[in-house]
């Protein structure tokens, strides 16, 4: 199964939130996890902002990457999506989507969750993947 984590999935793992079953998610073998460059680029982006600082340590942030180094499948974007989605800077996630593609997209963002899915591809809130895995 491709799946591809949207970037708030990756933040709330690395704050510890409540993607607790991330880590085991992405140790299984049916599941391959998606990289790109512009999607790592924007988790940095995100957790370089200094309300972070104080949550997420230097040692957890080289950890991060040496975790998608380890356990992420990195692709380049090469299909341009074209979507109605309100936040044109998630236009990006789609383009990866289909460029792998994907089985499924898998969000905890609204303008993502809404569109339901983009080029036949499933957008799914992390509770129904979950439940796509049966846990």
């Amino acid at each position: 199964m491709k799946v591809l984590f949207d970037t708030n999935l990756w933040i709330s793992f690395m704050i510890g939130k409540r993607l607790a079953t991330l880590a085991d998610v992405l140790c299984r073998n049916d599941v391959h996890v998606y990289m790109s460059e512009q999607l790592l680029e924007e988790i940095q982006t995100v957790i370089a902002r200094p309300k972070f600082n104080a949550i997420i340590s230097a040692e957890s942030r080289l950890a991060f990457q040496d975790m998608v180094d380890n356990v992420c499948y990195w692709t380049p974007i090469t299909i341009q999506a074209k979507s109605p989605i309100r936040d044109i800077k998630d236009l990006f996630i789609l383009s990866m989507a289909e460029s792998v593609p994907v089985d499924f997209i898998v969000s905890g963002d609204k303008d993502l969750t809404e569109l339901g899915s983009h080029a036949r591809i499933p957008i799914l809130s992390y509770s129904e993947f979950l439940n796509k895995l049966g846990l």
